[in-house]
């Protein structure tokens, strides 16, 4: 009688668990906004304030309308004096940005290089409009390496864009290094689930 009640108590409990199980749960799927591929390295930069962003256009946002922007990571080669995860509206042309949507210094907070992470404390609509997504950096000395780059193998023009200290002019790195340089920053945005 013992064993009948053991081996019934067992099935059931097997059973139980089997149909409490998740596994025919969907897979969550994040969708990222980024052109970089794996982190290669990062350039030399002058002493001063740089803005490292990448740019996605309209088309690149429209399958997210009516989700939301809520977390950025970078990849950082060296720890600068102070870093900013900056985000930019659509500017006047597509090599300028428009205002700031986000602004928040993390200087204090990033102890250590590699990737970094940030959950924006205040998620931004994706309306369809284009957006910038930057890293602005105060770099201590000359030959400073800050964000870094993949490889450029999937070169994108919107994956380099570049302000630079003197005027802060913007431009892309590509052109900023005369065409010696093709790469991506390793800058990339998180869209909040459907």
């Amino acid at each position: 009688m013992k064993t009948s009640s053991l081996t019934l108590l067992l099935f059931l409990c097997i059973g139980l668990l089997s149909w409490s199980s998740c596994g025919d749960d969907d897979a969550l799927v994040v969708d990222t906004l980024n052109y970089d591929g794996p982190n290669f390295t990062a350039p030399f930069n002058d002493a001063g304030q740089h803005t490292f962003a990448a740019f996605f256009p309209e088309s690149e946002i429209q399958p997210y309308v009516g989700r939301q922007l809520n977390k950025v990571s970078f990849f950082l080669q060296n720890i600068p004096t102070s870093t900013s995860v900056v985000i930019f509206a659509a500017g006047p042309s597509d090599q300028v940005p428009g205002a700031e949507l986000y602004r928040i210094d993390l200087t204090g907070r990033i102890r250590s290089s590699g990737w970094i992470e940030h959950n924006l404390t205040t998620p931004i609509d994706l309306t369809g409009a284009a957006i910038w997504i930057g890293v602005e950096a105060d770099l201590p000395s000359n030959q400073f390496q800050a964000v870094g780059c993949d490889e450029g193998l999937n070169y994108n023009p919107n994956g380099d864009r570049y302000q630079i200290p003197t005027g802060f002019t913007w431009t892309d790195f590509e052109t900023f290094t005369g065409g010696e340089a093709t790469i991506n920053w390793n800058i990339r945005g998180f869209i909040s689930a459907e």
